[in-house]
């Protein structure tokens, strides 16, 4: 007897003690010792596929099955990245939507509406809090309520026309000035 290892010795044990005593006093010349022989090669064989294939398989399976799940779940990630960025391009635009049409809201009246004011720019102007009353020009249709109306400040026109954007506005200026409470406190 060898000596042998790991799988090999888990085999070579399956098979010795069976092969010995089915073999010994065997008759394994002529057609009946084939047919004895072909029996233990299909044994032996079906013992390898057992102890050594059958796992390997079963452990190739399970890895393919987690490449198939890694793989789907890189593609959904791709995909939302992809949508995420689509989104937030999206929002850079309305921004410069949004701090253009501020930036045209707090112009003088002089400039015409597709003109920028030279001073002023929506960065500027997005980082400046809006607050207060503004008075407005009478003339301009968008900032009074009528012929001879009250005029709007440029937060209340803002309001009327963009809700949202300025109930942000207004959370962000609360925000800010709690900061500055906290600032001057500690």
């Amino acid at each position: 007897m060898t000596e042998q290892s790991g799988p090999q010795r888990s085999i070579a044990d399956m098979i010795r003690r069976p092969m010995l005593t089915g073999l010994q006093d065997a008759e394994l010349i002529g057609p009946l010792g084939t047919t004895r022989i072909n029996e233990w090669v299909d044994w032996i064989a079906a013992v390898v596929a057992g102890q050594i294939v059958q796992p390997i398989a079963s452990e190739r399976d399970a890895f393919a099955d987690r490449v198939d799940t890694l793989s789907e779940v890189g593609k959904r990630n791709k995909q939302l990245y992809r949508d995420a960025a689509q989104e937030a391009q999206q929002l850079r635009s309305r921004v410069a939507e949004l701090e253009a049409e501020l930036a045209r809201l707090r112009a003088p009246a002089g400039p015409a509406p597709d003109s920028a004011p030279d001073s002023a720019t929506p960065a500027h102007d997005a980082a400046t809090p809006v607050t207060g009353p503004t008075p407005a020009p009478a003339a301009d249709p968008a900032t009074s309520e009528g012929a001879g109306g009250p005029s709007l400040s440029l937060r209340d026109r803002l309001r009327s026309k963009y809700p949202a954007t300025a109930e942000a506005l207004d959370r962000r200026d609360a925000a800010a000035a709690e900061g500055a409470e906290r600032n001057t406190e500690g």
